[in-house]
């Protein structure tokens, strides 16, 4: 679900993906004074870090290649991404949007709007985490159903049976071997050969 307040940024493991210098250090201290835990590295790894939850990836064009390795190592479940670019040309916005950046932050870095960025780019972060959950939720429950109705035309046809008899015998043997009636419609579906001692054992 989205932040219910800002006070959630303050816990959040945060990687700087920057080359060490002055503007570097000054974002590095920034997220810190906001509460966030923050370390720095340049050049770039190969993957993030494991306990990162905010990426700040410095999109520089001499780091091409180390960005695109960088980016293909994300999961579906990576950080969340915000890009720091100084100029706007074709390559870099390339790099941002390969990026899957949720927030942009040009240069010069200042104080002014970080924080508001980070929030809103952690906020888009979770509700796409959201979605792409309830996605996978909604997937594996049309594909249950597909197989239950299939399940059930194959008792209909094998035992002339009504489909609301099919249903209730699925669920009966769902119920007996306390299973799903997904996992036992996939069972019938399996041993189509087998049904009467499948039918005989629910």
């Amino acid at each position: 679900m989205p932040f219910a307040s800002l006070n959630d940024l303050r816990n959040l493991e945060v990687q700087v993906l920057h080359p060490v210098n002055e503007e570097g250090e000054f974002l590095l201290d920034h997220l810190r004074r906001i509460g966030c835990t923050a370390t720095m590295e340049w050049p770039i790894p190969h993957r993030p870090s494991e306990e990162a939850d905010v990426v700040f990836l410095a999109i520089e064009d001499d780091a091409r290649d180390e960005i695109k390795k960088f980016v293909s190592s994300l999961g579906k479940a990576g950080p969340t991404i915000l890009a720091i670019v100084s100029y706007e040309n074709p390559t870099a916005l390339q790099m941002v949007l390969e990026s899957g950046a949720m927030a942009v932050i040009e240069r010069p870095i200042k104080p002014f709007g970080l924080l508001t960025n980070l929030a809103i780019a952690r906020n888009s972060w979770q509700t796409q985490q959201n979605m792409q959950r309830d996605l996978r939720k909604f997937k594996r429950k049309a594909l249950g159903d597909k197989q239950v109705s299939r399940a059930k035309l194959i008792l209909m046809a094998k035992n002339g049976m009504t489909e609301a008899a099919a249903h209730e015998d699925i669920r009966k043997m769902a119920m007996a071997q306390q299973l799903s009636m997904e996992e036992v419609a996939q069972t019938i579906i399996s041993s189509e050969g087998d049904l009467p001692k499948l039918l005989k054992r629910g």
